[in-house]
């Protein structure tokens, strides 16, 4: 029987390989692999030897119709597997998909593991609706209109981002939804698995001054605004005092925790000012 099969693989525990993938990658007469060396060492660790080829973002749309045609010519059963997690989702494999599936072909889903809806279940956000974003732009004026068209969409935004970005994603949300809850999920199903919570800017702070979480794939859920957010009131000052004192607290000196709320999107001068207001403080002391 001709079928494309779209086998989910671990994400990074590869005891979450379910027994159905096993047996449907050591059936296959093909594998069709995102990269083949990190799908060759899970093959190699279950001891399956069924043949594989590539299947990347580079040549899938050629690969798509080589696929079809072998399918037409001789009897196939073909895995698609992603390097990790569900293939076609944020990864290669709707082309192959597609391809199939105008050819004539069956194509059915082998359901294991992905990273979003894993992130989703331990982010404590109990909203039913949420908009699956992938990876957002990586040039910071296309990120923040991004950010700011999302309000509307969905009541919960999930993200994908890679360890050398993070950053950059986090201080955008804290600028554009600054207390907005964020639930920030990194290395799941892994040794360090972690995930972290609070609103954006509370975890951009977390992250500017901890090196250490910065390291892992990461994926986002981040609860959107009912309604337009404002600055504070009068108070602001005394909270970025406070800031600036659990900055400080954390290892940084006045002038790290300065440049961090201002890199968060606070005001400069009000910053400066909640700076000396603690100087004036410490000299009564």
């Amino acid at each position: 029987m001709n079928v494309l099969y779209v086998v989910a693989t671990p994400i990074g525990n590869l005891g979450d390989l379910s027994p159905r993938a096993l047996q449907t990658l050591r059936d296959a007469t093909l594998i069709l692999a995102e990269d083949t060396r990190v799908t060759r060492k899970l093959l190699s660790a279950a001891d399956i030897r069924t043949p594989v080829e590539s299947c990347h973002e580079h040549n899938e749309a050629a690969k798509a119709r080589q696929i079809a045609e072998r399918m037409a010519a001789e009897e196939m059963t073909i895995a698609l597997v992603t390097d990790a997690g569900t293939p076609a989702v944020s990864d290669p494999g709707a082309r192959v998909v597609q391809a199939v599936s105008e050819a004539g072909f069956s194509v059915l889903a082998v359901p294991g593991p992905c990273a979003f809806a894993a992130a989703l279940s331990v982010s404590g956000f109990d909203e039913k609706e949420f908009t699956f974003f992938g990876f957002l732009p990586r040039k910071k004026g296309e990120l923040r209109e991004k950010l700011k068209g999302l309000k509307g969409q969905a009541k919960l935004a999930v993200f994908y981002e890679a360890p050398h970005r993070i950053m950059d994603l986090l201080s955008a949300i804290a600028q554009e939804y600054p207390r907005a809850s964020l639930s920030v999920s990194r290395e799941l199903s892994k040794i360090h698995e972690q995930t972290l919570r609070g609103t954006a800017r509370e975890v951009a702070e977390r992250f500017e001054h901890d090196e250490s979480i910065r390291r892992g794939e990461f994926c986002l859920v981040l609860k959107l605004p009912d309604g337009e957010e404002t600055e504070p009131s009068a108070k602001t000052g005394v909270g970025l005092e406070a800031r600036l004192v659990d900055l400080m607290a954390g290892g940084m000196s006045l002038r790290e925790a300065m440049d961090t709320l201002t890199g968060l999107g606070e005001k400069k001068n009000a910053v400066y000012a909640a700076s000396l207001k603690l100087k004036r403080l410490a000299g009564k002391f």
